[in-house]
């Protein structure tokens, strides 16, 4: 996938965890971009305390999505990775101390 599908497939996948977590009462919206410089990162923003990278592709690279959402997330920030491949549901991944964290 070229360049341009494959930001269209972003911006989509992006759109749908939008409004995913809107149903559940989340003010979650997509970052706004400026060209190619950014000023939020992440491509979910509203969740406080979140740092939300999206990806939606048939070939899973968790490694390095996680390091990215990792390296993008403020202090104190959780960094999140939401992905898919297609017919298959969302999945989060997160650092299991944060999940933990999470249990309490």
């Amino acid at each position: 996938m070229g360049g341009k599908a494959s930001r269209a497939k972003g911006a989509s996948a992006e759109r749908e965890v939008v409004i995913l977590l809107k149903e559940r009462g989340y003010t979650a919206r997509r970052a706004a971009y400026s060209g190619a410089m950014a000023h939020e990162k992440g491509d979910v923003v509203g969740l406080d305390g979140f740092h939300v990278e999206v990806k939606r592709c048939e070939k899973l690279q968790l490694p390095m999505w996680t390091r990215q959402a990792e390296s993008q997330a403020k202090d104190g920030e959780v960094p999140l990775v939401v992905y898919r491949s297609s017919r298959e549901p969302w999945r989060v991944s997160m650092p299991f101390d944060d999940f933990l964290d999470l249990l309490k």
